[in-house]
């Protein structure tokens, strides 16, 4: 069985999350994290040997990532060549600009819960609605305020 490969848009408080834990599936691969500058996040990264392949957002400025000695593996669009699926955190309202990059390479993706509704064919919670996330192709998270009201309505 191959294992899905996966990337993160957005490699802050969420998209670390996120990496850190695809990194640890058994059946996952994750291929790379893409953001636009070298925050502390990627940063803390780079001190840490970087465990994950780095790639640049549109607009990013490579220069300013090797000035710190920060390898860059490629592009957004390289990381998206490489990819089954995309756990998108980027900041609010840029899930939406990214859909349109994922649907023209036939990419699934789940979008953070700050990013609107519309972006999605399903706004997502395993509690509340699994069965209508099946076979979806976008995903949007519900919001972590919505995810505890959903938890606690479901004991």
């Amino acid at each position: 069985m191959s294992k899905v490969k996966v990337g993160v848009a957005g490699y802050g408080v969420i998209g670390q999350r996120l990496a850190d834990g695809v990194a640890l599936q058994g059946d996952m691969e994750l291929v790379g994290v893409a953001d636009l500058a070298p925050t502390l996040s990627i940063r803390a990264l780079h001190e840490k040997g970087m465990p994950y392949d780095l790639y640049l957002v549109e607009g990013a400025d490579r220069a300013s990532f090797d000035k710190l000695s920060i390898p860059v593996s490629g592009s957004f669009n390289d990381l998206l060549d490489k990819v089954d699926i995309m756990l998108d955190s980027s900041p609010g309202g840029l899930g939406a600009k990214n859909k349109a990059l994922y649907e023209a390479k036939g990419i699934k993706a789940i979008f953070k819960g700050g990013e609107s509704n519309s972006v999605a064919d399903v706004v997502f919670h395993g509690y509340a609605n699994y069965e209508q996330g099946l076979n979806q192709n976008y995903l949007k998270l519900t919001s972590c305020n919505n995810h505890g009201l959903i938890r606690s309505d479901n004991r």
